[in-house]
């Protein structure tokens, strides 16, 4: 499992990102991250696999995947040739202006298919909207995300004292999360083992048993993921050379981006970039 925390700037109007996903081959996986906006992926063609706090989750076509605020989590396809899906990260402050005692709870759609039948249909809604662009769709939009605010406070809100969590895991989420932002925002850096210890003022010794065990990963392996994720994405949208994309992402030389790029994808970057 790899973490990293997605940085969303919302849309200046629109209360919050969408994006629509039909790429042939493009990047399905999103390393295990967190993030303070609410996340609805829609699936409408193929299926994701997806987890939330280590908890295994398989979203077929018609349903969506659902992550709470701050929640850790990670999706991936599981045939990249056929995934489309609709992406919208909602802003939690959009929340939070009607119900100011937000940070007291969480929303839950299980078992209640008529909040989901909702949302489904809004969020739809909000992709056609966000594609055609006609006048005034960013207010269409905004009324069609406020109405999905309505359905989670009013049919899908908890209390968080409902969950229950050790001392123990408390701990070691705030820990896992001060690393992972201190990596998202250095990724492109050198970062030792040391100064990732550091962070959480443990020895690199205990910090290594301690990542290994609570992400099933090694640090270095779990570094990379963040840097082949950034990286995968520059490959597509810029026309940086292999070596500037490597050095940008924080691999130490082109030859170790190359190896770790090809051991996920399979091919080179270069073939990569020329393929897709």
């Amino acid at each position: 499992m790899n973490y990293y925390q997605e940085k969303i700037e919302n849309d200046d109007i629109i209360p919050a990102k969408i994006y629509i996903r039909k790429s042939e081959g493009g990047n399905c996986h999103y390393p295990v991250h967190w993030h303070k906006n609410l996340e609805f992926d829609l699936v409408l063609e193929g299926t994701i696999e997806g987890k939330i706090n280590g908890n295994k989750v398989e979203v077929l076509a018609g349903n969506f995947f659902f992550v709470n605020s701050g929640e850790l989590h990670e999706t991936d396809a599981q045939d990249r040739n056929k995934m489309c899906s609709i992406t919208i990260l909602l802003s939690y402050n959009l929340l939070r202006e009607y119900c100011s005692d937000i940070d007291s709870y969480y929303f839950d759609f299980t078992d209640n298919k008529k909040a989901q039948d909702k949302v489904r249909n809004l969020i739809i809604k909000c992709a056609e909207l966000y594609e055609k662009q006609e006048e005034f769709y960013s207010l269409e939009i905004s009324i069609c995300l406020r109405q999905i605010c309505s359905v989670l406070l009013k049919e899908c809100k908890k209390k968080k004292q409902e969950i229950n969590y050790s001392r123990y895991e408390e701990k070691s989420l705030q820990n896992i999360k001060k690393v992972i932002t201190y990596m998202e925002e250095n990724y492109e850096n050198t970062i030792s083992l040391e100064n990732i210890a550091d962070e959480v003022a443990m020895t690199p010794n205990y910090f290594c048993r301690f990542f290994k065990k609570t992400t099933g990963e090694t640090f270095y392996n779990y570094l990379n993921e963040i840097r082949l994720y950034h990286a995968h994405r520059e490959i597509i949208n810029s026309d940086s050379s292999i070596t500037e994309v490597a050095l940008n992402n924080g691999f130490p030389n082109v030859k170790s981006f190359i190896e770790v790029f090809k051991k996920c994808y399979k091919v080179t970057p270069a073939r990569y970039r020329k393929q897709f």
